[in-house]
């Protein structure tokens, strides 16, 4: 009799009689006429549930990403000996990652991982707490690293900073905030373009950006800069780097402009 719940089926097929030997028992299950009746909507089930048990079961598919990281991870240790970086904190930040790309086998993230970490190795400063950065990359989805790229190019061009006088120090380095309240409109239509809205009526809702730009401040990326009282959902909004996303950007990779004047405040011009 068929079963009418594809999780159902599934755990009756392959899940049952205590450890599962799920390679046998799938190949079996995908060429008989079981199959068919288990999953009547066209195997998409089937297809799902068979790559999740490939994921967690299937020994040769684990060995072989295992492998692949390994070799990712040993090439970005050519000059390890000369690295700034906390030792423990890198061994961390490697056992992390090989646990995190095991469980989720996201090929994106892997990448970041390994650019992470590489660069952190390499970096002329020590980086504290590569390990967090590697536990913050794990929880950013494709649309947060969007929005915080967005964030870089809009909120963070070159010749923000202007030389002000102190009435303490002299001459130094500032941003003042008409800087991101100014450009406002300009990132909500950037940031709305880049997740794929559709921006040439005007008419399109400024709360997805939103949403996105409040998720970094939460992994304290961003920080959200006081405009005006929204109205939604066409109200637009602002927000700036934090110093942890401007680190994290550098870490991936990416051109960070105004590096600097964010690490060492009260530079003089």
């Amino acid at each position: 009799m068929a079963i009418d719940n594809p999780l159902d089926a599934f755990d009756q097929h392959c899940m049952k009689e205590g450890e599962p030997q799920l390679p046998t028992k799938i190949a079996r299950l995908v060429g008989s006429t079981g199959a068919k009746l288990a999953f009547p909507d066209g195997g998409l089930a089937l297809e799902i549930l068979l790559k999740v048990a490939d994921a967690l079961f299937d020994k040769d598919s684990t060995k072989e990403r295992v492998t692949k990281m390994w070799e990712m991870v040993k090439s970005e240790f050519e000059h390890v000996d000369t690295t700034k970086a906390d030792h423990a904190d890198v061994q961390r930040a490697i056992q992390l990652a090989f646990a995190y790309d095991w469980r989720e086998r996201n090929d994106q993230k892997r990448a970041r991982y390994m650019k992470l970490i590489g660069n952190a190795l390499r970096s002329e400063e020590q980086i504290q707490d590569v390990a967090s950065f590697i536990q913050t990359i794990e929880q950013l989805n494709d649309r947060d690293v969007t929005v915080l790229k967005v964030l870089n190019t809009i909120m963070n061009k070159e010749g923000d900073w202007k030389s002000q006088m102190n009435s303490v120090t002299g001459n130094v380095m500032k941003n003042h905030p008409n800087t991101f309240i100014q450009r406002a409109q300009e990132l909500t239509v950037q940031i709305a373009m880049a997740l794929g809205q559709a921006t040439e009526s005007n008419l399109y809702t400024r709360e997805i950006g939103y949403g996105v730009c409040c998720r970094l401040q939460g992994f304290g990326l961003a920080h959200e800069i006081d405009v005006q009282a929204r109205e939604l959902p066409l109200t637009n909004y602002s927000f700036r780097l934090s110093t942890e996303g401007l680190m994290l950007l550098k870490l991936l990779g990416e051109k960070v402009p105004n590096y600097d004047h964010y690490f060492q405040p009260l530079r003089r011009a």
